[in-house]
């Protein structure tokens, strides 16, 4: 048991002296005061905050008391009488009230709420971490299969279904969000000549108000064709770990056999330029 718990356990309680808590709201103390009648009281005091809204203040009770008897006995009368019992539209109940917190005490307090909420940040920190780690990994395995690498972690390498690309560039870690827009735009000074961003299939369930169809994410990857191998290679050695959207992408050689055919409509640069400019116009 820690120093502090020790002290919390033997702090005495003040004897003639009752805390009074679930007390409503809207309740004053000449009520609380009329409830404990048959006894000798001396004092009610009903805790409150002061809230203030424009030019106006307002006394927002806390929902407990504190009530003052003569003696000893009073007080212990009023726990076996009271605690438990309904006042006004709540049961409250009722101990013996303690000392208030000194100085000392205050500053443990909010050291162990400070040093608690650090505890709870870290947590969901690392979590976070965790969860984001996860991904990039399902991410890069996607990527290795979907480029004609196997993605099995056999201690020999395999050979990959294909040759190196002379013109198209392989792209992973994409952040979901990434389009062929953005890929264009990145890759603008070497004028790309079609663009792939394979999507990610949208559930019926996830589609929008009505089953209105709602733009997916992409998988992560995507292939980009130059004109030319001095391109390709030179968008590898400039764009190869450069961030995109927040996430550093990968940047290599395409394997011919896994290159998506071009042509696709919403995949070529063109095309989606114009069918955004089109859908602008209406």
């Amino acid at each position: 048991m820690s120093t502090s718990e020790e002290t919390k356990v033997t702090k005495p309680v003040i004897e003639d002296r009752i805390y009074v808590g679930n007390v409503d709201f809207k309740a004053t103390e000449d009520e609380l005061k009329e409830l404990f009648q048959d006894l000798k009281v001396t004092e009610v005091e009903i805790p409150f905050k002061e809230n203030t809204r424009g030019d106006k203040v307002f006394k927002r009770h806390l929902g407990f008391a504190f009530v003052q008897f003569e003696n000893k006995d009073d007080a212990d009368k009023a726990i076996a009488t009271y605690n438990g019992q309904k006042f006004q539209r709540r049961n409250i109940f009722i101990k013996k009230a303690v000392p208030p917190p000194t100085e000392e005490e205050k500053k443990e307090r909010v050291e162990a709420f400070k040093a608690k909420r650090e505890e709870i940040k870290k947590a969901k920190e690392q979590k976070k971490a965790e969860a984001k780690k996860k991904r990039e990994e399902a991410t890069a395995d996607a990527a290795t299969t979907a480029n004609g690498e196997s993605a099995t972690t056999d201690s020999t390498p395999a050979i990959p279904d294909g040759t190196p690309s002379k013109d198209t560039i392989f792209i992973t870690n994409l952040d979901y969000k990434v389009n062929v827009k953005t890929l264009n735009s990145l890759f603008k000074e070497l004028k790309p000549k079609w663009i792939h961003v394979p999507s990610r299939r949208v559930p019926y369930n996830r589609r929008g108000r009505g089953g209105k169809f709602r733009k997916p994410f992409n998988k992560g990857i995507a292939f980009v064709k130059f004109s030319n191998e001095e391109t390709q290679k030179q968008a590898v050695a400039e764009f190869n770990g450069k961030e995109v959207n927040g996430r550093e992408i990968i940047v290599d050689i395409a394997i011919d056999s896994r290159i998506p055919k071009e042509g696709s409509t919403e995949e070529d640069v063109d095309d989606e330029e114009n069918a955004e400019a089109n859908s602008n116009g209406n």
